[in-house]
């Protein structure tokens, strides 16, 4: 008999290094909870908010309570977290030529930043109980150990001004009113920024939306290539 349990347990170990790989390949599903945030998912599961928006078509990062999101595949979800780290050898005095372009840096500042979503927009706020635009951008970059002003215009000055058609993820998005420079948020790719709205708080629109092209007035980056 216990010849026999033995002869059972290892057939059931050994099938479990066939069936588990199988497992983890299938299509992970996860009901939104309360308090949920698209980067906290991403988090949990080892993949990226761009990932998830894609595989669910989500057209914005807003989720609510209930939501049935699909997480992907192990082809699809390659992109592992990482833990943030900071630059010790940063020039806080000239943030441009002292950080590094790297991959791994962009989407750390990408995701950090859609955690903030929905953080109420205060004047002259600087933290999560409440930013401002230029106070959110100057916010989420001084996490990664890069100094920003705190006004719009200083932001998008301080940086290399470029051409649209050369703008990448982890760029400043520069607005206009007038001949003055209203508003500032983060570039996130594909016609997309994220930024500290008085009518939304903190969230993501197009570039090319409403409103926003007929006062867009161009790209810097902080971030060397």
């Amino acid at each position: 008999m216990f010849k026999a349990k033995v002869f059972v347990t290892t057939i059931a170990i050994g099938v479990s290094f066939f069936v588990l790989p199988g497992i983890a390949s299938a299509n992970a599903h996860y009901t939104v909870n309360q308090g949920d945030t698209l980067w906290k998912i991403s988090k949990m599961y080892g993949t990226t908010v761009e990932n998830i928006m894609s595989l669910n078509n989500l057209g914005s990062d807003m989720i609510h309570s209930g939501q049935e999101l699909l997480i992907g595949t192990d082809a699809s979800c390659t992109v592992q977290a990482k833990p943030t780290t900071g630059s010790s050898s940063l020039n806080q005095a000239n943030p441009v030529e002292a950080v590094s372009r790297s991959s791994d840096r962009i989407e750390e500042i990408l995701n950090y930043s859609y955690s903030f979503i929905g953080v109420p927009y205060v004047a002259a706020g600087g933290s999560p109980r409440g930013f401002d635009c230029s106070g959110y951008t100057k916010y989420i970059f001084a996490h990664f150990n890069i100094d920003l002003p705190h006004t719009a215009a200083d932001q998008y000055n301080i940086g290399k001004v470029i051409p649209a058609n050369e703008a990448k993820p982890g760029d400043l998005v520069a607005f206009k009113t007038g001949s003055y420079i209203s508003h500032i948020g983060i570039y996130l790719g594909g016609n997309k920024f994220i930024s500290a709205t008085s009518s939304k708080g903190v969230a993501v629109a197009s570039v090319y939306g409403p409103y926003w092209q007929d006062h867009l007035l161009g790209f810097a980056r902080i971030i060397p290539s």
